[in-house]
């Protein structure tokens, strides 16, 4: 049973939370406020009264969705498509970016994270009238999120006005007569699933909302990387294809990170460019792909492509070689490799220095790849390493190479992976992170922020601006779903 004293410290944690939110989310409050001032002109911030706790009245602060001076004729709310609000409005309310200021009133104590939603005045004296027993929801703080705001879709005006603001308040009764602790947890769950969600499921929503419907052609430009429009079957058909005809290629596996990286250094950018295919490692790649204009666009995990290439390598028997990783990692790599593939032609497994090969020793491997006739080479050097390995030996050897990053510390056992349904949101970061801190804090530290703004301002000049960053490429055809 939870006791006056159990609320209090919840609700002062709340207030830390925000405002520790707060400051860790102005990077992208900055890059929301260059893209609504650059649309209109007017105040970045919507500040408007409403009816909080006890019925008093607070000013909360919103980003700005709506064209200057709307207030007075959206008096009882608008949609999400309503005539007031901006393009930029439409993207930021779907998305839910508008809401962030709003931790600035739970950090005040105005507000509460889980709770009624803080309706304008007008609004409230309305349903009020109509709706009975409305007054109670104002026994508790408001909130930035509730069970209505995730089971209940966006409310209509008019005559379905009180219709929907009735199963809204039906929702909001179940939380204020089963409140807790525990259910204000299980809600903020539930909410960050449902805006995470948001950022896919609605994609084509906002294209054809605001008319970016792109022309689909063989890879999307992300910052300044050409990502393939493929799918793992597109892919393995492209190395089937450049396998049978004995073409020198190479295959990039791009996450965030390598990116970020091709954005500051012009040799990385050039070698991604190089590459037959750069498949989109990450959610958060598959999540501005989308955005860009190919709506169909998945994920191509670099450790589920080395397995559906070794399970192809096996039926066709190709020669296969790995490059990079400590001896123990590549012992046990080949060993469990092939207890799952036992008629695969592993012909070489090369661990080199930690420096850089001598010219003589960069020969030999060369000599020994050509002599074994390996015809695909799995490269596990990490990001920028082994696409610049690949690239340097494209023109020496006669395969198929894949930079596959930390998929040898997978398949080898040495390195846990991030459980799928962290993969799905788009956080396998995160528990990357949690695995290997000391290694990994600062490259997330610089490359997120940076891809955050960078992505954000390409979806921008994509929705409002009407950019197209459909790329016509030499990548096979074939593999779009």
């Amino acid at each position: 049973m939870e006791t006056t004293t159990d609320r209090s410290i919840w609700q002062f944690l709340q207030q830390v939370l925000a405002a520790l939110a707060l400051l860790l989310l102005i990077p992208l409050l900055a890059c929301l406020y260059v893209i609504v001032r650059l649309e209109s002109k007017g105040a970045f911030l919507f500040k408007q009264e409403r009816r909080g706790f006890h019925g008093k009245p607070f000013r909360i602060v919103k980003v700005r969705t709506m064209a200057v001076a709307a207030e007075s004729a959206t008096r009882l709310g608008t949609t999400q498509n309503g005539p007031y609000v901006t393009r930029v409005g439409k993207v930021l309310r779907i998305l839910k970016l508008d809401e962030i200021p709003q931790l600035w009133n739970i950090a005040r104590g105005d507000m509460a994270l889980v709770g009624p939603r803080p309706l304008p005045i007008a609004l409230s004296d309305y349903l009020e009238q109509n709706i009975p027993g409305f007054e109670v929801r104002y026994s508790i703080r408001p909130g930035l999120t509730n069970l209505g705001q995730v089971c209940v879709t966006d409310n209509d005006l008019d005559e379905q006005l009180l219709v929907d603001w009735g199963t809204r308040f039906e929702a909001e009764l179940h939380y204020l007569q089963h409140k807790s602790v525990r259910y204000d947890i299980v809600l903020i769950a539930l909410t960050v699933l449902y805006v995470l969600r948001s950022f896919t499921s609605h994609a084509p929503a906002i294209c054809q909302s605001n008319h970016c419907d792109k022309p689909v052609a063989d890879a999307t430009r992300i910052v300044t990387t050409p990502i393939s429009n493929l799918n793992y079957q597109g892919v393995i058909s492209h190395i089937r294809s450049a396998v049978t005809s004995s073409q020198a290629n190479y295959v990039c596996v791009v996450p965030v990170h390598s990116i970020i990286v091709a954005l500051w250094n012009r040799t990385h950018r050039a070698v991604l460019k190089g590459a037959s295919i750069c498949t989109a490692d990450g959610m958060p790649v598959v999540w501005i792909q989308r955005l860009l204009g190919y709506r169909s666009a998945t994920r191509v995990y670099g450790p589920t492509l080395m397995s559906k290439v070794l399970m192809e390598a096996q039926d066709k028997q190709w020669r296969v070689a790995f490059v990079g990783g400590s001896e123990q990692t590549l012992a046990k790599l080949a060993n469990n490799v092939q207890d799952e593939y036992p008629s695969l032609q592993l012909v070489e497994a090369y661990s080199p220095p930690f420096r850089p090969l001598t010219q003589a020793e960069d020969d030999e491997l060369v000599e020994r790849l050509k002599r074994k006739q390996a015809q695909i080479i799995f490269v596990g050097l990490g990001c920028p390493k082994q696409e610049r390995w690949m690239s340097e030996h494209s023109s020496k050897l006669q395969a198929t190479m894949l930079g596959v990053g930390a998929a040898f510390d997978f398949h080898a056992g040495s390195l846990r992976q991030s459980p799928p349904v962290l993969q799905k949101l788009g956080l396998e970061w995160a528990f990357r992170l949690a695995m290997e801190p000391r290694r990994l804090w600062k490259r997330y530290a610089t490359t997120n922020p940076t891809y955050v703004l960078c992505a954000g301002a390409q979806v921008f000049a994509s929705v409002v601006l009407g950019r197209n960053y459909q790329l016509k490429t030499n990548a096979a055809e074939g593999g779009r779903p």
